[in-house]
C-alpha cells in the first residue's frame, strides 16, 4: 500500500478562503464515503515521511490539524487504511516558490487527494468483488 495513484485537487489563496475550502471538502469526503457505503471515518493524521527525527514535526502537524485522513478497512478492521487525505500546507509552498495571494502576501495552499486503488480496494472489501451485487445506491454513486 505504499505505491498508489491519487486524484488531487489543490487550492491556493488567502488563509480564510483556504480554511473554508478545506472545511467544505471535509464535509464532501465524509458524504462521499457514506454514499459509497464504506465504513470510513475522518481522523487527524501526520505524514510518515518526517521519519524518526521528525517526531516533533508530526506532533505539531497533528496538534494543528494540518493533515486529516479518511480511513476505511482494507486489510483489517483494526487498522484501517487512509483512502482520502486533506492537507493544509499553510504558506509552506508559497514561501518556497514565490506564490502570492491577491493581496500580495504569501498564498496558503491546501489539497484533497483521493487514493484511487485504495478506494477501489475498500469498495471490494465492503461490498464484494461482484459489482452487480452492490446496492443500487452505491452503483448510482459511482455512475455504474
Amino acid at each position: 500500500m505504499q505505491i498508489f495513484r491519487m486524484h488531487e485537487q489543490v487550492a491556493a489563496g488567502d488563509p480564510e478562503t483556504l480554511t473554508a475550502w478545506r472545511n467544505t471538502w471535509c464535509l464532501r469526503v465524509v458524504e462521499f464515503t457514506e454514499r459509497l457505503g464504506l465504513d470510513a471515518r475522518l481522523q487527524v493524521a501526520s505524514d510518515p515521511f518526517f521519519g524518526r527525527g521528525g517526531k516533533l514535526l508530526a506532533e505539531t502537524q497533528r496538534e494543528r490539524r494540518l493533515k486529516l485522513e479518511v480511513v476505511a478497512p482494507i486489510s483489517s478492521d483494526a487498522d484501517p487504511t487512509a483512502v482520502i487525505s486533506l492537507n493544509d500546507h499553510q504558506d509552506h509552498f508559497a514561501t518556497r516558490f514565490g506564490i502570492t495571494a491577491a493581496h500580495g502576501a504569501p498564498a496558503h495552499t491546501s489539497c484533497v487527494g483521493f487514493g484511487l486503488e485504495r478506494l477501489t480496494l475498500a469498495l471490494y472489501r465492503r461490498h464484494g468483488v461482484d459489482r452487480a451485487e452492490w446496492t443500487s445506491s452505491v452503483r448510482e454513486a459511482l455512475g455504474l
